[in-house]
C-alpha cells in the first residue's frame, strides 16, 4: 500500500513540474538574432523575448539612430534617435510582415531584413 501511495505521489509531481515547466517556457521564450561583420565579428544582436513588449537591440558600435522600413516600398515605419550601443524597440510599434532595419553609425549602416509574424521574429541581414 505504501508502495502504490509512493507512486501516485511521484507521478503526480512530475506531472506538476512539467506542467509549470511548459508555462514557463511559454511566456519566456527568448529569440535572439545576430548579425555579423563580413570578417564574422558580431555587428548588431536583436533579442526578443516573448513576455516583453520590446525588442531589445544591440550593436558593436555606438549608433546614433535606427530605422524600421516597408521592405516593399522602403517608406519609414517607425524610426529614433540613439546614443549608445543599445536600446529597445517598442513591438507594438510592427504589424505583422516583413520590413528593412537600418542601424546608422559614424562609419557605415547595418542592414537587417525582418519578418514579424506572430510573435515570431526572423532576420536576414548585411552590413554596408
Amino acid at each position: 500500500m505504501k508502495k502504490i501511495v509512493f507512486i501516485i505521489a511521484i507521478a503526480c509531481t512530475g506531472l506538476t513540474s512539467y506542467a509549470q515547466e511548459n508555462l514557463t517556457n511559454q511566456k519566456d521564450q527568448i529569440t535572439k538574432y545576430v548579425t555579423t561583420f563580413p570578417n564574422g565579428e558580431e555587428a548588431i544582436t536583436i533579442t526578443d523575448k516573448t513576455s516583453s513588449s520590446t525588442l531589445k537591440l544591440a550593436s558593436a558600435d555606438d549608433f546614433y539612430k535606427y530605422e524600421i522600413l516597408e521592405s516593399s516600398n522602403h517608406e519609414l515605419v517607425h524610426g529614433e534617435v540613439n546614443r549608445g550601443k543599445i536600446c529597445d524597440i517598442d513591438k507594438s510599434k510592427l504589424e505583422e510582415g516583413t520590413y528593412t532595419l537600418k542601424v546608422y553609425t559614424d562609419d557605415f549602416v547595418i542592414t537587417s531584413d525582418i519578418t514579424i509574424s506572430g510573435g515570431n521574429q526572423g532576420l536576414n541581414s548585411t552590413v554596408q
